[in-house]
């Protein structure tokens, strides 16, 4: 996940936004005490959706406590602790992390995810235990995801299909293998997801993609051609067909999310889900 996946903070109530960032503050914990200091700098707020999505499906309370941490000394913040939401989240982030910089080390000869490769190694042989099943699926999605985008796939919906699916398994933990209608619906909003998130980074990224003349699915679907039409007459182009195919799988997700008997943290999550995430196709597709 790529910083999509967020809340619309001003319909929130504080309650809620304290809560969503006390997950937040959970997952950087869960980091720090099982694998070390270092991967916590790779944190970021879009696995609090997973956390949470985890943790609406069990009728415990949280945990929460307040505590201080090094970023924010001068004052205490509240923690969630919620095992098996958190620590999840926790695991996914590291192993996603680490194979995306494995590849730009790969394909790029980057110093620095060469670097960050070697300070998740650690880590990654942890998780190669706990996870072993979900790394191996995983990495062998974004093998096909790479190979796919070296071949410069003109097709946006075959190219987005191994993130999707991708997505799927992040989204079934292995708590819920033995609950097969909740693992299904939970792979449903995994999939819808993943399809979203990679159309909207990609649209995101075209004007990068072009000037730096890498790889970009609507780039090559769309044939843009710049001794016809500028990036922006390319964009407005194209922005009717994105647009209606975000709100397609907006809609597919929500009707998964519709499905599941949600025991807490319905109101946060349905912030996230009907709000936040539209407030963001609107802002990348500068729609008001």
């Amino acid at each position: 996940m790529l910083g999509y996946v967020v809340p619309e903070k001003p319909e929130l109530k504080v309650k809620e936004l304290e809560l969503y960032t006390g997950y937040y503050c959970g997952i950087c914990k869960s980091i720090e005490k099982r694998y070390g200091q270092i991967p916590r700098m790779i944190l970021n707020y879009d696995f609090v959706f997973l956390a949470l999505v985890i943790a609406s499906l069990s009728i415990d309370l949280e945990e929460i406590k307040l505590q201080r941490c090094p970023i924010h000394p001068l004052k205490e913040r509240i923690l969630v602790y919620e095992k098996n939401g958190i620590d999840y989240a926790a695991d996914i982030m590291i192993l996603l992390t680490y194979f995306k910089l494995m590849d730009d080390k790969q394909d790029e000869r980057s110093i620095k995810a060469a670097a960050g490769v070697l300070l998740l190694k650690n880590s990654m042989k942890k998780l190669m235990i706990i996870h072993r099943d979900k790394c191996i699926m995983i990495e062998d999605k974004l093998k096909i995801l790479y190979t796919l985008e070296k071949e410069k796939c003109p097709s946006l919906d075959k190219a987005a299909e191994p993130f999707a699916k991708l997505m799927e398994e992040v989204f079934s933990p292995e708590q819920f293998k033995e609950q097969k209608d909740i693992e299904t619906k939970l792979r449903r909003i995994g999939y819808h997801i993943g399809k979203w998130i990679y159309l909207i980074d990609a649209f995101d990224d075209v004007e990068e993609n072009i000037r730096n003349d890498s790889y970009n699915p609507l780039i090559y679907q769309f044939k843009y051609d710049s001794s016809k039409e500028t990036i922006e007459e390319f964009k407005e182009r194209i922005s009717e067909r994105v647009e209606l195919n975000l709100l397609l799988y907006l809609s597919e997700l929500a009707k998964a999310w519709e499905t599941l008997d949600i025991k807490k943290n319905k109101n946060l999550l349905d912030n996230i889900i009907y709000l936040g995430l539209l407030r963001k196709t609107e802002q990348i597709l500068q729609k008001g």
